[in-house]
C-alpha cells in the first residue's frame, strides 16, 4: 500500500470512533501540557536568577582574596597579597588584566551638619567596580590624585543633584570613631581629614558608602593611620583584594585553578551560574518526570484503545491481508492511528499549556503591580519542539504493542472471528 493510503485509511479509522479517540487525545494534551507549564516556569525562574546574577557584576571576573583556598569564617587563614601575587597573575593564559584594590580604614564625610560613614575604596583606573554605574562625571584615570568618585545618596548632601555634586571638593575623614547607622563606634587610629574633589557620581544601588578613591591615596590614607608608609603597607599588609578579568568566560576555571595554587581564595559568578544551572537542571528534571506521569497515564490510555480497535477490526485485518496487505501494512497503520493521537494531543497541549503560562503570568503581575518582572513563563523552540516529539514518541510506544499484534494475526483466524 502506498503511504498516501495509509495516511488516509488511519485518519478516518481516528475519526470512526470520535468519543473515544477524543478522550485519549485529552490524555495526551493533559500531560503534554503539564510538561510544557511545569518546566516552562522552571526555566523563566532561572531565566530571571540568572539575570539578576548578571546584573552584578561581569562572568569574567575573578575576585582574589587575601585568604587560604577555600578558607571561611572563623576558619579563614589570612594570606598577603603583593606585587609579586600581582605580576605571576598577569602570565597566567587567558588573563586580560589585573586590578589592585586597597580599602583604607572607615570613615566619614561630614556636609551640611549631615555626617555619612563611609568605606574609602582605593581602586586602579578602568577597574571593573568602576565602570558602567556613572549619574554624572566620570571615573577615576590615571594620575588622578586627591578625586573622588561617590555614591548618589551621598552625592546629595553636597548637592542638589548629582550633576550639582561634579566639580565641588569635600573633607574626606579616614579613623576614629565612625557611626554605623545609630550605633557609634571606635575606629583605628587618629582621625585625618583629606580634601577630595568629586569627579563623578555612581548609582547608589551599587553601594550606598564605597568613596572610590586612587589607589596610591587609599594607600597612603591607610599608612598614615597605622604610622607606615605607603611601600610598608604593601609589604606587610598587602592589598585588600584584585580583580582578575579573563579573555572569556570560559577559561574562568582556569584562572580560578591558578589563583588557588598560588595559595588564594578566589571567587567568581562563573561558578555561581554553573551551580545554579546544574541545581535547575534537575530541578526541570523532577518537574519533567511529573508530567511525564501523566503522560505514562496517556500512553496505557492510548494502549487500551488500540487494543480495542484491534479487537474491532479483526476481520477488517484478515480481509486486508486476503486482498494483499502486507504485515508490515498493518502494522504502519495502527502506528500512524497512534501518531495521530500524539500529533493531535501534542499540538493541542502544547497550546493549553502557552495558555496557561498566559494566565499565571498575568496573575503574578497583578498580585505585584508596582514591579515589572521579566517573563517567568518561558517556552522556547527547544521545549515546544521536545513536547511534540515527546507526545508523539509517547503515542508510537504505546501504541507500538497493538500494531505488532494486529501485524502477526493469521490472515484466516482473522476472517473467522466473530
Amino acid at each position: 500500500m502506498r503511504p498516501g493510503d495509509l495516511l488516509g485509511m488511519s485518519l478516518g479509522n481516528y475519526g470512526r470512533a470520535r468519543l473515544r479517540s477524543g478522550l485519549t487525545t485529552a490524555g495526551v494534551a493533559i500531560g503534554t501540557a503539564l510538561v510544557v507549564l511545569l518546566i516552562a516556569l522552571a526555566t523563566g525562574a532561572e531565566d530571571n536568577v540568572r539575570r539578576s546574577i548578571f546584573s552584578i557584576g561581569d562572568l569574567r571576573l575573578v575576585t582574589v582574596q587575601p585568604f587560604q583556598p577555600g578558607a571561611n569564617g572563623l576558619s579563614a587563614v589570612p594570606r598577603t597579597i603583593t606585587d609579586d601575587t600581582v605580576a605571576k597573575l598577569k602570565d597566567v593564559a587567558h588573563v586580560d588584566g589585573v586590578y589592585r584594590q586597597f580599602d583604607a580604614p572607615l570613615g566619614m564625610v561630614v556636609e551640611g551638619g549631615d555626617d555619612a560613614t563611609i568605606r574609602p575604596q582605593g581602586i586602579e583606573p578602568g577597574a571593573p567596580v568602576d565602570r558602567g554605574d556613572l549619574l554624572a562625571g566620570r571615573h577615576l584615570e590615571a594620575g588622578d590624585r586627591a578625586v573622588a568618585v561617590i555614591p548618589g545618596n551621598i552625592a546629595r548632601l553636597v548637592a542638589p543633584n548629582a550633576g550639582a555634586a561634579i566639580g565641588r571638593t569635600v573633607t574626606m575623614r579616614i579613623g576614629g570613631a565612625v557611626k554605623l547607622g545609630s550605633t557609634r563606634i571606635g575606629g583605628s587610629g587618629t582621625p585625618r581629614d583629606y580634601a577630595v574633589k568629586i569627579v563623578g557620581v555612581f548609582d547608589e544601588q551599587a553601594s550606598q558608602t564605597s568613596f572610590r578613591i586612587p589607589l596610591d591615596d587609599a594607600l597612603l590614607a591607610g599608612a598614615e593611620n597605622r604610622g607606615l608608609t605607603p611601600d610598608a603597607i604593601r609589604e606587610t599588609t598587602g592589598y585588600s583584594g584584585l580583580a582578575v578579568e579573563a579573555d572569556d568566560s570560559i577559561n574562568v576555571a582556569d584562572i580560578v585553578r591558578a589563583v588557588q595554587e598560588l595559595g588564594f581564595s578566589s571567587f567568581s559568578l562563573k561558578q555561581v551560574v554553573e551551580q545554579i544551572d546544574q541545581g535547575f537542571g534537575v530541578f526541570k528534571g523532577i518537574l519533567a518526570g511529573i508530567g511525564g506521569v501523566a503522560l505514562l497515564v496517556a500512553a496505557i490510555g492510548i494502549a487500551n484503545t488500540m487494543i480495542m480497535s484491534v479487537l474491532e477490526r479483526t476481520r477488517e485485518i484478515g480481509i486486508m491481508k486476503a486482498v494483499g496487505a502486507s504485515p508490515r501494512d498493518i502494522r504502519a497503520l495502527f502506528l500512524a492511528e497512534a501518531a495521530y493521537v500524539g500529533v493531535f494531543g501534542g499540538i493541542l497541549g502544547l497550546a493549553l499549556g502557552l495558555a496557561g503560562g498566559q494566565i499565571i503570568d498575568r496573575i503574578i503581575r497583578q498580585l505585584n503591580p508596582r514591579t515589572n518582572p521579566a517573563a517567568i513563563f518561558v517556552v522556547g523552540p527547544d521545549l515546544a519542539l521536545g513536547a511534540l516529539a515527546l507526545a508523539l514518541g509517547v503515542a508510537l510506544l504505546a501504541g507500538f504493542l497493538p500494531a505488532r499484534r494486529a501485524m502477526r494475526m493469521s490472515a484466516l483466524s482473522a476472517l473467522r472471528y466473530e
